[in-house]
């Protein structure tokens, strides 16, 4: 059984560590993820508390030469899904970096199950399973980074992620590498105190 003061170093110890930073230049070394610690981590993630054991949670996942496919899926769906007034030249470059800068890329999906489950409810069984892949991937030394936009959900964009049925959604893509450079520092410092959070009843 793991003591809890280990669980709550490792929760603080998470970070945000994106493929690239801000000013486009890599995050991740070039250092490759094997197959068994992306396996090992998605076992962890399929041990996500669900509502009805519906288990509603879906990976794709990207590696290699399929990341290059990845990039150009993401620049073809933003162009095409992206009305005219909202095209940015410099989104659609950044979202098809992150894919060409990282080591993986396991696209989110959620597995609709109608009338059993609210979809609210397997949205947040989803977003479970993401915090213990992304805690399993910082207990390995890996950075990672939870990308989200709605062209990711376009239907003919989800179909291509392989996810098909018609209530099926897509709910963002997780990057994984190993950081090229020191473990970074939560950018303001600690939460604000949990105190002014909690009513006591």
């Amino acid at each position: 059984m793991i003591d809890l003061q280990s669980l709550s170093e490792l929760i603080e110890f998470r970070r945000t560590v994106k493929p690239i930073d801000a000013i486009g230049q890599p995050n991740y070394s070039e250092r490759s993820v094997s197959r068994e610690t992306i396996q090992q981590i998605l076992s962890n993630a399929n041990w996500a508390p669900t509502h009805g054991l519906t288990e509603p949670w879906r990976f794709t996942v990207y590696q290699g030469e399929a990341l290059n496919d990845l990039a150009e899926l993401l620049r073809r769906a933003y162009t095409e899904h992206t009305p005219t007034e909202m095209f940015k030249e410099g989104k659609r470059e950044k979202m098809a970096s992150y894919a060409e800068y990282t080591q993986v890329a396991i696209v989110l999906g959620m597995k609709r199950h109608p009338g059993k489950i609210p979809a609210e409810e397997e949205v947040m069984a989803v977003a479970c399973a993401v915090q213990n892949l992304h805690l399993s991937a910082t207990a390995e030394g890996l950075g990672g980074f939870w990308s989200t936009a709605p062209v990711y959900d376009v239907p003919v964009v989800r179909e291509a992620f392989g996810f098909t049925g018609n209530d099926d959604r897509c709910l963002g893509i997780f990057y994984l590498g190993y950081p090229k450079n020191d473990w970074p520092e939560r950018k303001k410092g600690a939460p604000q105190p949990v105190e002014d959070k909690i009513i006591w009843r």
